[in-house]
């Protein structure tokens, strides 16, 4: 729990410091018998560009999360992630409603390196993100966003976690 504690202090103070625009985004989504929830902090653009109707920016995430195994074999049932995310945001028009898509790669530490039967063999994982959504009004936004998790194959076995996930969001 002190591990979660720092890291989400480190979240909220780095978002607080160095983003322009900070967004906060709680999610929560599963796949087989595996579930994940958690919080993110997506920080100011690093890099952006306006493309006719499109807005295109390179943004920074900071994310924080529980994995639960709910079946029935055997092994831990929880483990604690943390991750930073490079994604690329594409919003589309002005006003009130601005349909977006996003595509990112991210690394993340695991607090254990098995969850029920899978078995990620190290703490270090690479991530890999899609998602589609609507901001709203310029300061909300809800969206869905698959995500993977694995070691790349840096040691076997190398089980993997594929999520589906929703997302809420508010900017500030």
């Amino acid at each position: 729990m002190k591990f979660l504690m720092c890291v989400a202090a480190s979240m909220l103070a780095a978002g607080a410091v160095s983003a322009a625009e900070p967004a906060v985004s709680v999610f929560h989504g599963e796949h087989d018998n595996y579930d994940r929830a958690g919080l993110s902090v997506r920080l100011g653009p690093l890099w952006e560009r306006d493309w006719g109707a499109w807005h295109a920016g390179l943004h920074p995430e900071l994310e924080l999360s529980r994995f639960h195994y709910s079946g029935s074999s055997a092994g831990p049932n929880t483990l604690n992630q943390a991750g930073a995310i490079g994604m690329l945001r594409m919003v589309r028009g002005k006003g009130n409603f601005q349909p977006y898509a996003e595509l990112g790669l991210g690394a993340a530490l695991l607090s254990r390196t098995d969850l029920g039967p899978k078995v990620f063999s190290t703490a270090f994982q690479f991530s890999q993100h899609a998602g589609l959504g609507l901001e709203l009004g310029g300061r909300f936004s809800v969206g869905w966003r698959y995500s993977h998790y694995s070691n790349g194959d840096i040691e076997m076995p190398n089980d993997g976690i594929d999520l589906h996930q929703l997302l809420i969001g508010a900017r500030f």
